[in-house]
């Protein structure tokens, strides 16, 4: 099966960021203020957190003697702020963010861009604590201080933009994000222009967004733009195509365009094996998924071979135990019973329920769908008890990953 999901990059601006030390000059010494926070920093990275805790505590108490609205200040609260989140202490950490806005609030001139970061920063921390409301409350801010300090098609504005759609894109709320993907993209194609390579992730994204509220023509049409602009910059056969294809060739299958999702498929697989090698396990990929494709379309006999390539294909390459083997393993399998082949169905069957239960874990949805599609196949070869036993054990594990709220007695 072609599974389908949100792409991680669209919600990578969700994270706390560093806010910029202030540089020095190489001849100059630095201050006991840097020394404590480069090395605090470091040692955060490093996973060492009690050192780093000593050491930007250090700094913090040296910032907070400095004259004025000393930006070391809030440098040090935030990275402060960042250790208690890393340490899992999001309280902590939501009381120093809280701190250093306060503090651009009450200074002299508390509209400006780095007022816009701390809450920047602070949304990020929301979302991680599903404090969905708010963290919009404080992106919204955010998106409006930093319009007003730096204008609106600034680079560190696009980011909130960025940060205000990935978060309703969390809470599948894909109607509120549309608009703010769009400026996005109208902001970045006013600086690049219509063609240029930086339009390819912006046009992407909100095709996928287009696709989650299955508006179909309107998702092609931006995909097809960014295919365009990536073959004018790199030819028709570059493998780096092979993304904007795939997501080209994700939308028809979702939309149930298989005929149109059938060439793309085709044209991905001859640049892959062209790219990488017959017998490279990226080809099996691809041929599993236009082997799924042509099963979609009742054509087993081009289905079949397919699949049946890219299983050699992994177990040559990773192993028989591999869990990327656990899609072809049954979707052969479900081939040989669309073709009557009841024998060759049932040992792919109990192989991908075993090879499933070793590398996900014997709860995994994946397992359950396996039951099930066994269950199938025992019913139609007279197996009936066996099929409820399957059945039985789907049930179980479907109520494990979905248990039923039920009201307490009154």
């Amino acid at each position: 099966m072609m599974l389908l999901s949100w792409p991680s990059h669209i919600l990578r601006c969700l994270a706390l960021t560093l806010l910029a030390i202030p540089l020095i000059g190489c001849s100059e010494d630095k201050t006991p203020w840097q020394l404590h926070t480069e090395q605090g920093t470091t040692l955060m990275e490093q996973g060492k957190f009690p050192e780093a805790e000593q050491e930007l505590k250090a700094a913090l108490e040296l910032a907070e003697q400095f004259e004025g609205q000393d930006p070391r200040l809030t440098q040090s609260i935030t990275n402060l702020a960042i250790l208690q989140n890393a340490k899992g202490e999001p309280e902590q950490a939501e009381a120093l963010l809280q701190k250093a806005v306060a503090i651009y609030e009450q200074g002299p001139n508390p509209q400006t861009a780095e007022l816009a970061a701390s809450l920047s920063n602070l949304g990020a921390l929301y979302v991680t604590q599903q404090k969905f409301d708010q963290a919009q409350t404080s992106f919204e801010r955010a998106l409006t201080v930093r319009e007003q300090a730096l204008g609106p098609d600034n680079p560190e504005v696009i980011r909130d933009l960025e940060n205000l759609a990935a978060l309703f894109v969390r809470q599948s709320r894909y109607a509120q994000a549309d608009p703010y993907l769009k400026r996005v993209l109208e902001s970045r194609e006013k600086a690049t222009g219509p063609d240029a390579p930086e339009l390819v992730e912006p046009l992407n994204n909100l095709a996928l967004l287009h696709r989650a509220q299955e508006q179909y023509d309107q998702a092609e049409a931006l995909l097809l733009r960014a295919l365009a602009i990536k073959e004018k910059q790199i030819g028709p056969t570059n493998p780096h195509l092979l993304g904007s294809l795939n997501n080209l060739a994700l939308l028809y299958s979702t939309a149930r365009q298989f005929s149109q999702a059938t060439p793309v498929l085709e044209r991905m697989l001859t640049i892959t094996e062209e790219g990488f090698g017959e017998e490279h396990p990226r080809v099996a990929l691809t041929l599993n998924q236009l082997g799924e494709i042509y099963r979609l379309q009742d054509q087993p006999e081009k289905a079949i071979p397919l699949i049946q390539r890219a299983i050699a294909i992994i177990e040559k390459a990773e192993g028989p135990e591999h869990s990327s083997l656990t899609g072809p393993l049954n979707n052969l399998a479900l081939l040989y019973v669309t073709t009557g082949q009841y024998e060759k169905a049932d040992p792919l069957f109990q192989r991908t329920i075993t090879l499933t239960e070793q590398t996900m874990g014997k709860d995994h949805f994946r397992v359950e769908r396996a039951l099930r599609n066994y269950a199938t196949l025992l019913r139609k070869i007279g197996r009936t008890e066996d099929a409820v036993t399957q059945e039985t054990r789907a049930n179980a594990i479907h109520e494990k990953n979905n248990p039923t709220l039920t009201s307490s007695p009154g």
